[in-house]
Order: C-alpha cells, then structure tokens, then sequence
C-alpha cells in the first residue's frame, strides 16, 4: 500500500506541477524541464511516505496492545529489540555516505554538479515560500534544539524513563557539536566565508526528529501518551526532518550535499547512541542480577 500511494503521489505531483504556478511564466522552461518537477514531487512522496509510516506503526502498536500479542522483554529500552539488528543497516551506509561526499567536497568552495541541477530547481518553485522557511530553520538552531531538546527530556523525566531523557538532553547536542567543531573543520568545504558541510542545522534538527520516532516506537517514552498526542509529534518529526531542510537550500544556506550529510550523521549519532545505552542498561541488570544470585541467602 506505501509502495503503490508512493508511486501514485509522483506521478500526480508531477503531472500538476506545471499547473501550479508557484512563480509567474511558464514552468515547463529549458533550465527547469518535466523532470525538475518529477524529482521534486519523489522527494514530496518520500517524506509523506515517512508520515504514513508512523501512522501504520501507530495503529499496529495499539492493536498489539489490545490484543495483547505483543511483549515488552526491556520496558526501558530506546530501541525495539526487534529492530537492534536492522540499525546497523542504517547506521553503516549513513556513515560511508558521508565519507563518500566529504572526499568530494574537501577543501572546495563550490557547489557539485548536483548541488547545481538540485539547488537551482528548488529555489526556482519554492522561492514565494521563503518567508515561511526563513522563520522554520530557526527550529535547527543551536538555540532552537536546545530548547526542544530540554522539552523532550522534561516529558521522559515526567514519564520517568531516565535512559531516554538522558538521549534527548545528549544526543542532538552531541550530534550537532560533533558536526560544528569536528566535521567542518576537518572537511572544511566553504559556503561563502562559512563552512558549510555537513549542514549543523540539519544535523541538530533531524537528530531531534529521530530521537521523538524512538520515542514512538513500542517500547518509547512516549508510547503510552494519547493518540493525538503521538500524532502531533510525529507530524512535528516530519517537519524537521523534511521541510527543514528544504528550507535551508532554498534559502541559499546551504548546498543539497551539506543537507544529505547533515542528515545522516544525525540518523547514525542518535541511532549509535541509543544503542550505547541500551547496552550499557542490559549489561548493568545482568550485573545486577548475578551478584543477586550469589549472595548469600538470608538466615530464617
């Protein structure tokens, strides 16, 4: 069903892009032919595809419930037990990703030839919506992730999950000072006067976006919460993770390559980081639990 409302909503969007007229004149024109409007439409039906997604697990979790079929072997974990295994599949490709596209960009102060193609097109259609996207990047700001950052650890510290208020107060922070103070300047690609890749911006807000999806998961901080309640963070996630960064492109702050990098150290950072606890959490209750078993039983 994801599959077939993906393929349906390119095909839609693509068709009607020229009859949007998001800027005056023809849109069909020799810089910006059919296939600028195709590719901006995927990108659109991949993150309403992320939407639907935490719908579907939203509705499968409550059902599990209900029905009781599901059980929780770690109630405190950050991660799905289940989906341990299947990070490392996210985690690995994000990492060489970023390698890959700093071995490119070292050193440089130019966009790449699909930072040209992908920049231009963006800001082309996207142009009369600067204004909304000027005041949506400030969501990325070191002030602003801090400041949702705090919000989150609040909600698990209320709902008493320790473990994960300790990866919402860390993680973004640490995800976005990794990207400032270690990344740029190793990598050191200029945008102006700046450095530019990865986007911190990026990273900081779509660390925030990943750290509120772990959050969902069955065994989440927030799994428990009201359905709206889940719903209106899962919409505030997509936003982060997808409007955000738009924004930042078609506001010229910074090339495409700059965002996709900032993209996955934040998915790897967060997603390494909850897996780090979770580990250091089971090692402790196994450490617990035979110094339990070895000591000595209490005299009648």
């Amino acid at each position: 069903m994801l599959a077939v409302t993906g393929c349906a909503l390119v095909f839609v969007l693509g068709g009607m892009a020229q009859r949007l007229r998001l800027n005056p004149g023809d849109l069909n024109t020799h810089g910006f032919p059919d296939v600028g409007a195709t590719l901006l439409a995927v990108a659109v039906a991949v993150a309403l595809g992320v939407e639907v997604l935490l719908f579907c697990a939203f509705a499968l979790h409550d059902r599990a419930v209900v029905r009781g079929t599901y059980r929780v072997e770690d109630p405190g974990a950050l991660v799905w037990p289940v989906l341990r295994p299947f990070c490392w599949l996210v985690i690995l490709p994000s990492l060489a990703g970023v390698a890959v596209l700093a071995s490119r960009v070292a050193g440089s102060h130019g966009p790449l030839r699909v930072d040209q193609r992908v920049d231009d097109r963006l800001v082309y259609r996207l142009s009369p919506l600067r204004p909304m996207f000027g005041q949506l990047v400030q969501l990325g700001s070191p002030t602003g992730v801090a400041v949702l950052c705090a919000l989150l650890a609040l909600g698990c510290v209320a709902r008493r999950r320790v473990r994960a208020a300790i990866l919402a107060a860390a993680g973004p922070s640490l995800a976005g000072m990794s990207t400032e103070y270690a990344l740029k300047p190793l990598i050191g690609r200029h945008k102006g006067h700046l450095f530019a890749f990865p986007s911190g911006h990026t990273t900081g807000a779509v660390a925030v976006a990943v750290t509120i999806t772990l959050f969902l998961l069955p065994t989440g901080a927030f799994a428990g919460l009201p359905r709206w309640a889940r719903l209106l963070l899962a919409g505030l996630a997509a936003l982060l993770a997808s409007l955000l960064p738009l924004g930042l492109i078609v506001l010229r702050y910074h090339y495409a390559s700059d965002v996709l990098a900032g993209a996955a150290v934040a998915v790897a950072a967060i997603l390494t980081l909850a897996l780090l606890l979770d580990a250091v959490a089971r090692r402790g209750t196994a450490t617990a639990s035979r110094g339990a078993a070895r000591a000595p039983a209490a005299s009648p």
